[in-house]
């Protein structure tokens, strides 16, 4: 019972648990076959954001551009697709992932090299990302008419029974999983995010860290960006706004530490039901539509407010444990 109470997620899988219940006795419509699947392939997008970030967020950086890399990524697709519809859709998907990894390479540059707070530089590259993502599409609105069918397949294709998109979701939970815990590369990502100078003394270069956190988070990026549009059959330089507060969200409610270090992709996971139950939820609930941001900003703030409860006192059970060496 230790173990299991002790586990990192407790918290997260009784609170999904409870509102699992709350949902399914208050609208139990959600829980049909199709109204689950729906809720996965619409939820998806944050599944790549959220993993993208968490992987910033460990390393010690944060990157509020996510949402403009996926803008600009499924700006590009949308126009190349419609305009070269005899190309395989399988070149989007490496030009989307490209583009991504480009923007997360200069993110990395400003961060790592530059020595650039996170916070005011990916601000700055968030504008610059949504600024091209505008000048390419020019403003314009793509519509379902004008994307491909093999292209829209690439999500809402099924292969045995389920949407591709959740397919591709899945794939990134996995990998982000094994990179983090079992490669070198992933294993120095958290040693940068817990102690920069410790990781300096141990040979392990910052700047390099940084750059390949950022570069993976936005190859990810750049490929929900692809599936976004696919996803849903319409693109503009505008979509995902305000995707990135809710990707940040999600890290912190599933337990990755704001200041670096920390956090795991089983919680993410979680995290990402929650909020996926919460939107649909509240969503069946007319009168509560309306506050969906709200209850948003409230479950944010909590979250945090969780995180820094839990680290302060982990910290202080740690110093009670050496103490009592001493």
């Amino acid at each position: 019972m230790r173990k299991i109470t002790g586990n990192k997620n407790f918290g997260l899988i009784v609170g999904l648990i409870v509102l699992m219940i709350l949902a399914a006795v208050i609208t139990p419509d959600l829980y049909s076959v199709g109204s689950l699947m729906n809720m996965l392939r619409n939820n998806c997008v944050f599944v790549f954001l959220a993993v993208g970030e968490m992987i910033v967020i460990i390393s010690g950086g944060i990157d509020i551009s996510i949402a403009c890399i996926m803008a600009l990524s499924g700006c590009v697709c949308s126009l190349l697709q419609f305009n070269h519809p005899q190309v395989p859709v399988f070149l989007w998907l490496i030009v989307a992932v490209l583009i991504g990894m480009v923007c997360g390479m200069f993110n990395g540059f400003v961060v790592g090299t530059l020595k650039v707070t996170p916070m005011i530089a990916t601000l700055g590259t968030n504008y610059i990302f949504r600024g091209l993502a505008f000048i390419i599409s020019s403003g314009a609105w793509w519509y379902p008419h004008q994307y491909q069918m093999t292209f829209q397949n690439f999500s809402i294709g099924k292969t045995a029974g389920i949407y591709n998109i959740i397919w591709f979701a899945g794939l990134i939970l996995i990998l982000a999983a094994v990179f983090l815990n079992y490669t070198t590369p992933g294993r120095r990502i958290y040693a940068v995010g817990t102690n920069k100078e410790s990781a300096k003394v141990s040979g392990i270069r910052e700047s390099r860290v940084m750059l390949m956190s950022y570069t993976i988070c936005g190859a990810i990026c750049g490929l929900s960006g692809m599936l976004y549009v696919a996803n849903f059959a319409v693109g503009n330089f505008a979509i995902g706004d305000g995707f990135e507060m809710t990707a940040i969200a999600i890290c912190i409610l599933g337990g990755v530490s704001i200041i670096g270090g920390q956090g795991k992709v089983g919680g993410v996971f979680i995290a990402i039901l929650m909020m996926s139950i919460i939107t649909s939820f509240i969503s069946m609930l007319p009168g509560l539509s309306v506050w969906q941001d709200a209850i948003k900003g409230a479950i944010i703030i909590i979250a945090v407010g969780i995180n820094i409860w839990t680290a302060r006192s982990t910290r202080r059970q740690d110093l009670k444990e050496r103490g009592a060496l001493l």
